[in-house]
């Protein structure tokens, strides 16, 4: 096992004595929170949690999706003139938030990150047992960068990682577990496909039921207007990342869509090349799963991982998280496919590259991932 990992433990190993320190070494005390070298304060994104939180316990949350009252809000914490920050998640984002939202930021962010990492952990212990396979996991390039940006990534991770696990021997908590992903809904796109496909009608209506119950809870604890004003402007803010890809993380998201804009494609016609992409891995993850492969399938649910991510325009680098840790564990398993584990754990630092350098290709990886997946399957049921 160990010569199968050493190319990722040296890769790992170097982007936590390299990025990390140099990272650090970037941030300076300003304005109550300490800032990095981008001038975005320690834990970039999770500013957006927290203030969820804080808002979980205000009269009216709603009025944060009006852009100008949200930066007005964040002026006396961060000070004028601070980054764009978008405030677009969906208002389960409060049920979540609301905990951090007591604390002061950084003690909250200090448990934000522990407790996310705690959750892959637990998560991965599903799969395997040994904690070198799940060191591995936490220090991978999607982990480091969703920790560096305050992310919801570990616990999405989990998430996803779990109700694989779960969703035929445990299809009810699976599904409600898969409601908590309405937070970052693009994540859990084709689990529906999935379970309709593989008749796990249990987990189809957990997951519905889930969804149902956290969309009344927010409702009874905010009122309807949270949701009114979500449909209405919260949508909108989100599009603004799609239609503008310079004005946020557009370099750092491993879609197809996302990388024909950045080059310049015009939406139209990104659109609709993302669009084909979306079917094309729909019909893959149905022709793999019709048969119903086992939930500990390692090929079946990295090539359904690949998918996921191939199949929506919105996914940031640190989203790819749950497809590193299952390529990390086909690997530890001596499976065929190095190229393509290799590549999905390196997702993240091939997509900041090419990001970087303006050149599309990274969001392609995971769809050839899952092609050759689907293409070694149907070669193994012809030797058999």
């Amino acid at each position: 096992m160990a010569e199968r990992l050493r190319l990722l433990w040296i890769g790992a190993a170097l982007l936590l004595l390299v990025f990390v320190p140099a990272y650090l070494l970037t941030i300076t005390p300003g304005h109550g929170i300490a800032r990095d070298g981008t001038s975005l304060v320690v834990g970039r994104d999770f500013l957006n949690i927290w203030m969820y939180g804080r808002a979980a316990w205000e009269s009216d949350p709603a009025r944060y999706y009006h852009m100008p009252t949200y930066l007005a809000a964040l002026g006396p914490i961060v000070g004028e003139g601070y980054p764009g920050q978008l405030w677009s998640y969906p208002p389960v984002a409060l049920l979540i938030a609301a905990p951090f939202g007591l604390l002061s930021y950084l003690p909250a962010l200090l448990l934000w990150t522990l407790a996310g990492l705690v959750a892959l952990a637990a998560a991965l212990r599903l799969w395997t047992a040994d904690w070198r396979i799940i060191a591995l996991v936490l220090v991978s390039p999607a982990a480091l960068f969703g920790i560096m940006s305050g992310q919801f990534a570990c616990f999405a991770a989990a998430i996803v990682l779990a109700v694989l696990r779960w969703r035929e021997s445990r299809p009810v908590l699976a599904g409600m577990l898969l409601g908590l992903l309405m937070v970052k809904p693009q994540i859990a796109l084709l689990f529906p496909i999935l379970f309709l496909v593989t008749r796990n009608w249990r987990a189809f209506v957990a997951a519905a039921l889930s969804c149902l119950m956290m969309v009344g809870l927010v409702a009874l604890f905010w009122g309807v207007d949270v949701w009114h004003a979500y449909v209405a402007a919260g949508i909108a803010n989100q599009s603004l990342v799609l239609s503008d890809p310079e004005h946020l993380a557009g370099p750092f998201m491993p879609t197809l869509f996302m990388n024909l804009r950045v080059v310049g494609v015009p939406v139209q016609v990104a659109s609709m090349l993302q669009i084909g992409l979306a079917l094309l891995a729909v019909a893959l993850v149905c022709l793999r799963f019709v048969p119903r492969p086992a939930s500990a399938d390692l090929s079946a649910n990295l090539l359904f991982l690949a998918c996921a991510v191939s199949a929506t325009p919105y996914m940031l680098s640190y989203d790819t998280l749950a497809l590193a840790a299952m390529a990390v564990m086909m690997l530890e398993a001596g499976q065929q496919g190095r190229t393509g584990v290799m590549l999905a754990f390196f997702l993240p630092l091939l997509q900041i590259v090419a990001g970087m350098a303006g050149a599309p290709g990274p969001g392609l990886i995971p769809i050839l991932i899952a092609l050759y997946l689907f293409r070694a399957h149907q070669k193994n049921l012809m030797v058999n």
